[in-house]
């Protein structure tokens, strides 16, 4: 199977030596001039790896990540720059990039780099997919018991409604299109609405397993991205919103509580 990368850069030397490097690897390269076509281009072809400079005008490489992160957040990106600090580094990682590389870059370094997202990316779909079959395992299961309806009560906040013995979920009325994983997390925050649940017991909850607090915050992130999208959005006049708690986890918050 061919990889595809897709290589920003506003200077065309570097653009055209990079896209070289990773064709001669394998890769299927092609290459964008700045943030803006980027991100046209990602959203009309399929990418693995996103290799981009950070200095660049319209949209430079740390807004293009965080675009990125938002809109296709399995995908690996790795940043370019020639003027690194330990700041700027810290910064990336911490915004989701995968690796960080200082130009000029050896040609084995950045197929290292390469190489190295691609296969975490992998992990994390393969991730994704394990934690659906066992959702979906889960919920048959479910589906042959017969509970008491009494130990599995409707659990409201503010205009949010959950069954958890239908497996059913609604905001102001209308049905929520939830994945297993993302039913099991929203249910987690709406036991406790407005309390901070750390990454790895948000993980217990909603996947059913333990992992360190690193794998944790990243697998966590997605599904809490996927289900803000799922509830609306940020806007001060929705229902509720999940929000971040620095360095701890997530916390649902409800308009009322704002």
């Amino acid at each position: 199977m061919t990889h595809s990368v897709l290589v920003v850069d506003d200077e065309p030397v570097v653009r055209s030596f990079l896209v070289r490097v990773l064709e001669q690897a394998g890769y299927a390269a092609q290459a964008a001039t700045n943030g803006r076509e980027a991100l046209q281009r990602l959203d009309e072809s399929p990418y693995g790896v996103l290799l981009t400079d950070i200095k660049m005008d319209q949209l430079d490489g740390v807004q293009l990540l965080a675009q990125v992160r938002t809109r296709y957040p399995d995908m690996a990106v790795i940043l370019l720059t020639g003027h690194a600090t330990v700041q700027s580094a810290v910064e990336a990682l911490r915004l989701g990039a995968h690796d960080y590389l200082l130009k000029p870059a050896k040609n084995e370094d950045v197929l290292n780099a390469v190489a190295s997202g691609l296969e975490a990316r992998a992990r994390q779909r393969r991730t994704a997919r394990l934690e659906q079959a066992a959702g979906e395992m889960l919920r048959v299961m479910q589906d042959n018991q017969e509970p008491d309806p009494r130990d599995t009560p409707v659990i409201s906040c503010g205009s949010l409604r959950i069954d958890p013995e239908a497996f059913r979920a609604t905001l102001d009325g209308e049905p929520l299109n939830l994945t297993p994983t993302e039913f099991r997390l929203l249910t987690a925050f709406a036991h406790e609405p407005g309390t901070a649940l750390d990454y790895v017991r948000l993980v217990q909850l909603a996947c059913g397993y333990t992992c360190t607090r690193q794998e944790a915050r990243e697998i966590i992130g997605t599904h809490v991205l996927n289900l803000r999208k799922k509830l609306g959005g940020v806007a001060p006049n929705y229902p509720l919103y999940v929000e971040s708690v620095r360095g701890v986890g997530y916390r649902l918050v409800p308009v009322e509580q704002r």
